[in-house]
């Protein structure tokens, strides 16, 4: 449930792309990232130290049923009752949710129930929605069957995303099938946690049945990719919580595009206005396996590392996509969906490390159960308090102007000593109560009291040695 969520950092993998795996075999797909390239359950299995290394103590795996050709990526379903042979087996894949386990880390799956593989005239060789009567037909769509209006529901619910088959759950068989069958799968591979895919184009009611049947037990996060909050509220409502997209958006345009830097602020009060018991689990994303990389938009290592720092500690769960670390820079789907071998697993990277010490520092300050509170925002600035954290990021980048404030009310006693967990950088909090914070070149910092820092210094080098 959620109370074992909310104290979580999710690592995103997409179980093609991270490892190949010292059994599984070779590279299969070149330079042609729409094939399968060899990754494995396998795989990440024998490399959960990378992720764990950095702090993580939960992984969102891609969907795991058999797909169609080329399916790397898990969306395209083509028989829900096998495990993906390109990803490895059943007894495989409980392998590796046993390994996590034994850590204290938890699994969440990628699930979808609102469609199949492309195309409609290959549905006879799926299983088990074989017949026409299990998918919806195209009456109310526009001339190509697809949604085209993303606002209009009956559309939306009805018509096919991208010309994938659009299940019909309102068919008895097929939302029977869909909750027995995952709901089996669920307790055999005993997963934690479900990302939800395609949500909006789910009736609500369904989503109420399938949670109360199929997962009642599990947290679930679900895919509204819209910038509208209270479209995801519309579509949400019946999930445990929902993708952040609209702070998605709102960071883009604020980190990438340099506009004023009270656009969080804005997102953040409609976040607690629409979602008041939701908004300290939604999950927050700088990059995703949908969306062409923060880098690519913007080459900018310092920037990127605002925005991080600003998803991570800012209220809700973080979910950081494999190879941000490795500051990685791919373009739209599939460029974005890169190979992290290609890597070598560095793990001396300086994000790797940010990561690291900002997990240390969440998990020793349990900052989820602190509401965050906005201490300064300008067009260049932002620095926020979550319990005795404070937090300043500024969006002027890499060799860009030096942004200074003093602030205050600060979470410190007056004459305090604190010092930022990244650049160990130490000062003192005036006699008026004041921090003066001065970001030079781009620069993230995170002070903490001193003792809370040589915590933080000492269970870094301790946990990860």
């Amino acid at each position: 449930g959620r109370e074992v969520w909310e104290g979580r950092a999710i690592y995103q993998v997409l179980t093609d792309r991270f490892a190949l795996g010292e059994k599984a075999g070779d590279d299969t797909c070149g330079d042609n990232l729409r094939k399968y390239c060899g990754g494995s359950f396998l795989g990440i299995e024998e490399n959960l130290d990378y992720i764990s290394n950095m702090g993580f103590d939960a992984i969102w795996i891609s969907p795991v049923v058999e797909n169609s050709d080329d399916g790397y990526h898990g969306y395209w379903a083509k028989n829900l009752s096998k495990i993906n042979p390109n990803f490895g087996s059943e007894n495989e894949l409980i392998s590796l949710v046993d390994a996590a386990h034994s850590r204290n880390m938890t699994i969440m799956l990628d699930v979808v129930v609102n469609h199949m593989a492309p195309y409609i005239d290959n549905i006879q060789s799926y299983w088990p929605f074989n017949s026409p009567s299990h998918y919806h037909d195209c009456s109310p769509c526009p001339r190509t069957c697809d949604i085209g209006n993303f606002t209009e529901k009956i559309v939306l619910q009805h018509c096919r995303l991208a010309g994938l088959p659009d299940l019909n759950q309102e068919n008895e068989f097929v939302g029977n099938t869909l909750i027995s069958t995952y709901s089996a799968l669920f307790s055999r591979i005993k997963i934690d946690g479900i990302r939800m895919d395609t949500v909006p184009e789910v009736p609500n009611s369904y989503w109420r049945r399938f949670k109360s049947e199929a997962a009642s037990d599990l947290f679930i996060i679900g895919e509204v990719s819209n910038g509208d909050v209270n479209f995801l509220k519309e579509y949400g409502s019946e999930l445990d919580s929902v993708l952040s997209y609209p702070m998605f958006y709102a960071m883009r345009d604020v980190f990438q595009h340099k506009k004023p830097m009270n656009l969080l602020t804005r997102t953040i009060e409609s976040y607690r206005q629409v979602f008041p018991d939701k908004y300290n689990v939604l999950g927050n994303f700088v990059d995703n396996h949908d969306n062409a990389r923060f880098l690519n938009g913007l080459d900018d290592r310092k920037a990127l590392e605002a925005s991080v720092v600003f998803s991570f500690l800012s209220d809700g769960i973080p979910i950081v996509y494999y190879g941000t670390e490795q500051y990685f820079s791919g373009g739209g789907d599939p460029l974005c969906r890169e190979k992290l071998w290609k890597s070598d697993y560095d793990t001396s990277t300086r994000m790797y490390s940010l990561l690291r010490t900002m997990n240390t520092l969440r998990k020793h300050a349990e900052l989820w159960k602190a509401k965050m509170t906005v201490l300064a925002n300008s067009t260049n600035l932002f620095v926020f308090q979550k319990g005795h954290v404070v937090v300043a990021v500024t969006n002027s980048g890499e060799g860009g102007d030096t942004v200074s404030s003093e602030v205050s009310p600060v979470p410190f006693v007056r004459g305090e000593v604190v010092c930022d967990v990244f650049s160990k950088e130490c000062l003192r909090v005036d006699e008026q109560g004041r921090l003066e914070i001065n970001l030079e070149n781009g620069q993230s910092k995170v002070y903490v009291p001193k003792a809370m820092w040589n915590d933080v210094a000492r269970m870094n080098t301790e946990n990860f040695a």
